[in-house]
């Protein structure tokens, strides 16, 4: 009998592996590297004694240390949570689920499959397949075009330079897309929700200053429109594509080198803020990009478009806000100092302070919102939708309910100003060309043109919007001027009553320029529209986008997971007597075959059951 242990007659024995040895060099490295981060922990505390600083300021400092720690951690694992779920989307929304919501990146909540848009996988394997030629492509424009820019701007930057860029392995993706055709038949607009995840890193540095600074990761996601227009008999068949953010985008920056100092609590909110209102400023709704693909287009138009009407919100009222003034620690319930804050693009609107009251009244007015993130509390407000008419027959029309609400009487019209080119202007002394501004002003709100350097025939192709008051009471002034703003150019203004009695209330047309050389000109599209309050919406919405199940079906009284549920929005006009119902989605849909089902909504109202009082939606395809 064999002993125990013992091989097996032609088997070879295998001896398990003897441990790794250090050399004593890599010893001596490693001890020497755990000494020094001991020493450099207790260095602080012992130079604080040294030179008898106070003992808050230590603590203050380590505190400072644990809170960059601490973000620093999380940014982390929100970066590999989003790389994991961008990886296992399909297994993340069928079974899987994270340990905190702190954990997961912020567009997680988006992945459950919306109807009313079509997934394009096609396009993110061409991704895929192009992100190392677009990362070459990036390489290139940072080391041989945005380097040497740097460098040139200032004394300080002449030894910049970037020692790594490296877009990594994760490829952008495009999560969904809808399609708009219904506004205008020259357009195609394409909402495209983006997500990137990506282990990207780009390392830049200053020499002279011994400077290191870099980034690696990035999280973002936001819904970005893509406007084709106009459409053309001739190739490319689009004159040109003009895209931009919808809403503000979520980003999320892994720092590294000196930068890491901007993930310190405080400084990463202030960094997090400057770097997205440097990407609103141009992407984000109602700032556009447009790259024209033809030649002789109004880029102007097309950036800055006549909007369709004008929604003019009224702040009313609030009730049942939380309190956060406490007293005694909390132990004891205080009360809130509440404002409103309304944020569209890169512009920000506050409502005065109302002291020390949990239902304030602003009576800025009529629609109730529950306010989201807190335990009570809802919002009153008043939508109304203007429309924008081509002529002035209606402008005397007022709002009696509007104008009794606010202290200032409310706009009338909206004026666009599209400033195209100017024409011999002046030069400066000793004939040198001037770098022509123009400051465009309507009464106590003045707008300022870019700078267009060394010309005296510049093209600014800029677009500005006004909220006129009294049309037949106000002129725009036009200064042209250096950029020094010291040195006049010529002057224009125009009374907005000439407007008044052009046809479509439009002007587009040179205008010589006063107080200029004799030919000098400038070529302006001026635009009025007025706008009319044709409908006015008091909406009480009795259930705001809720998950209901039917009560029809006794099976769905006692489970409903077994009979679905859809989510609904459910209003009503009282000035239209119109009854509202917006259809949001489904989930936990019951299969009606091995192929899944085509669900569509169907609604009828009781106790009628008449055909005139039946409504229903498009059947819609199973999610893929």
């Amino acid at each position: 009998m064999p002993a125990a242990g013992a091989a097996e007659p032609g088997a070879v024995a295998a001896a398990p592996a003897p441990p790794a040895q250090q050399l004593p060099s890599e010893r001596a490295v490693s001890v020497l590297w755990s000494f020094g981060k001991c020493l450099a922990a207790l260095l602080p505390v012992y130079l604080a004694g040294y030179y008898g600083f106070s003992i808050s300021l230590v603590l203050f400092g380590l505190m400072v240390y644990m809170g960059w720690k601490h973000s620093r951690l999380e940014k982390m694992t929100r970066l590999k949570s989003a790389m994991y779920l961008l990886d296992h989307e399909r297994e993340f929304t069928t079974e899987k689920a994270f340990r905190a919501k702190r954990d997961l990146p912020p567009w997680v909540r988006t992945m459950q499959p919306h109807f009313d848009v079509e997934k394009v996988e096609w396009v993110n394997k061409i991704l895929q397949q192009a992100w190392p030629f677009v990362g070459q492509y990036l390489e290139k424009l940072l080391v041989e075009t945005i380097a040497p820019a740097i460098r040139a701007s200032s004394l300080h930057l002449q030894t910049l330079s970037f020692t790594k860029v490296n877009i990594g392995e994760k490829a952008l993706k495009v999560a969904g897309v809808k399609a708009h055709t219904e506004h205008d038949k020259r357009q195609v607009i394409l909402d495209l929700d983006l997500r990137y995840a990506g282990d990207v890193e780009v390392n830049v540095e200053i020499k002279k200053y011994f400077c290191k600074a870099g980034v690696k990761g990035i999280q973002l996601h936001g819904k970005l429109r893509v406007i084709l227009e106009p459409l053309i008999g001739d190739v490319p068949l689009v004159g040109a594509v003009t895209m931009f953010f919808i809403s503000r985008p979520k980003l999320d920056i892994n720092w590294t080198g000196l930068t890491n100092l901007l993930d310190i609590p405080g400084l990463n909110a202030m960094s997090d803020t400057m770097i997205m209102d440097a990407i609103a400023s141009h992407l984000v709704l109602p700032n556009r990009l447009t790259v024209p693909l033809v030649a002789d287009l109004h880029v102007a138009q097309l950036r800055s478009p006549l909007p369709r009407g004008v929604v003019r919100i009224h702040l009313l009222e609030a009730e049942n806000l939380t309190a956060k003034d406490t007293v005694i620690k909390g132990i004891i319930d205080g009360k809130s100092d509440p404002y409103a804050i309304l944020r569209v693009g890169t512009q920000i609107f506050t409502s005065h302070h109302v002291d020390s009251n949990l239902n304030p009244q602003w009576r800025e007015m009529y629609e109730w919102f529950n306010l989201k993130d807190v335990p009570s509390g809802s919002v009153h407000l008043r939508l109304e939708w203007l429309s924008l008419l081509t002529s002035a027959d209606r402008l005397s029309e007022k709002n009696q309910n509007l104008s009794s609400k606010t202290a200032d009487p409310p706009s009338a019209a909206i004026l666009a100003i599209y400033l195209d080119q100017a024409h011999e202007l002046p030069m400066r002394k000793g004939n040198k060309d001037p770098s022509p501004i123009v400051q465009i002003s309507i009464q106590d709100t003045t707008k300022e043109s870019k700078t267009c350097y060394g010309t005296n025939s510049p093209v600014w192709e800029d677009a500005f919007t006004f909220f006129i008051q009294d049309p037949r009471k106000q002129d725009i002034d036009f200064q042209v001027k250096d950029d020094d703003r010291s040195l006049s150019l010529g002057s224009l203004t125009v009374p907005l009553t000439r407007i008044l009695a052009t046809p479509e209330l439009t002007m587009d047309q040179w205008f010589s320029l006063e107080n200029s050389g004799s030919a000098s000109r400038i070529y302006i599209k001026i635009v009025l529209r007025v706008g009319i309050s044709l409908t006015n919406f008091d909406v009480f919405v009795v259930k705001y986008s809720e998950y209901m199940t039917s009560e029809a079906n006794p099976a769905a009284s006692e489970n409903a997971n077994s009979a679905g549920q859809v989510k609904l929005t459910i209003g009503y006009s009282t000035e239209e007597s119109r009854l509202l119902i917006t259809v949001h989605s489904c989930r936990a849909l019951a299969a009606c075959s091995k192929d899944g089902a085509d669900p569509y909504v169907s609604f009828i109202l009781l106790p009628d059951k008449k055909a005139t009082t039946k409504r229903r939606t498009v059947t819609k395809m199973p999610w893929g």
